[in-house]
């Protein structure tokens, strides 16, 4: 059995790892901690975990074996090297880190105390992404001319008061949703270059990007166009192009596959070659969780890994200088 403690009781803690935990054979979370342990012993209670208390007493339990961090970005570093100090293996919510310095710390740490550390890119562990990977390398489409990205979150979503507007925690809508364009542009085509990047600011925090816009170019001179926002309109975009010499795709809510993901395949003249929907019974936490219950039970390599999460971070970073800004 799989013993996760969390740290940090906010929603995605409960969507990410209590709900999907259930659900899966090997995973039980066995503690929840809070800054505040009152907080922890509410949360607990409410979805009836079997421990609470504040951070240190979730990396001192000899139950926990795996430390799922759900908390702001800025503070991963401390408390996963904390945690894998500790003994134990870490999860961490995505992004990885605040930067490439401090992700590479994390894959630093997991390294000297004989213990794997991990991102927690979802989405990745999907079936329907796994299809639209393989699509995408299956030489359908030809010649690929060009990639465009939009991942953007409803306008009414992020509010003043939510934590992706805060700088000091890190914030950032490159931060928030672009790190998954930029994690599934390395996935499909390898490691790409930043050539350009304009960023809307907030007025509230000079620090924060309510939306960037980036070139990138991708191996074999490919152009890749990316938009991460939190102005979107109100249906939002979690969707990804790609014009090929001899066809184009189109998927949709490629972050949230199980949100009604769809691909399609169409032929220069017209003529639709593949459709193709996600299945919306299957989890992408769900598959995550069992994915990390094989990798750690047989030591194979791993897709979150974050030896290869640092190298996302550190394109995000790039981007985020090439708007003029300061990395994390």
């Amino acid at each position: 059995m799989l013993g996760v403690g969390i740290l940090g009781a906010g929603g995605i803690a409960e969507r990410a790892m209590v709900e999907p935990a259930r659900g899966v054979d090997g995973v039980e979370v066995v503690a929840i901690g809070a800054r505040d342990p009152e907080r922890a012993r509410a949360f607990a209670d409410r979805l009836d975990l079997p421990a609470w208390g504040d951070y240190d007493a979730v990396l001192a339990d000899p139950r926990v074996d795996l430390v799922y961090l759900a908390l702001p970005p800025v503070v991963h570093a401390e408390w996963a090297t904390r945690a894998l100090a500790a003994g134990k293996h870490v999860l961490c919510e995505k992004p990885l880190s605040a930067n490439g310095t401090t992700a590479a710390a994390i894959a630093d740490a997991a390294d000297a105390a004989g213990r794997r550390a991990f991102v927690g890119f979802h989405y990745r562990l999907h079936g329907f992404i796994a299809d639209l990977l393989d699509t995408i390398g299956s030489g359908v489409l030809g010649e690929v001319k060009l990639v465009e990205i939009d991942f953007s979150i409803p306008h009414f979503v992020v509010q003043p008061g939510n934590i992706r507007l805060d700088g000091d925690l890190a914030g950032g809508a490159v931060m928030d949703v672009g790190c998954y364009a930029v994690d599934l542009l390395r996935a499909a085509w390898g490691e790409p270059e930043v050539v350009s990047a304009t960023a809307q600011i907030s007025d509230a925090d000079p620090r924060i990007d309510l939306q960037t816009d980036a070139e990138l170019r991708l191996p074999g001179g490919i152009p890749a166009l990316l938009r991460a926002s939190f102005l979107g309109d109100d249906a939002g975009a979690m969707w990804v192009r790609v014009d090929g010499s001899a066809a184009s795709l189109w998927a949709t809510s490629v972050i949230v596959p199980q949100w009604g993901a769809t691909l399609t395949v169409t032929s220069t003249d017209g003529s639709v070659l593949r459709s193709v929907a996600a299945d919306p019974d299957e989890n992408s936490y769900a598959r995550q969780l069992e994915h990390l219950v094989t990798v750690l039970g047989d030591g194979s390599p791993s897709i979150l890994d974050a030896r290869r999460g640092v190298g996302t971070m550190r394109v995000v970073d790039e981007i985020y200088r090439a708007a003029g800004l300061q990395p994390r």
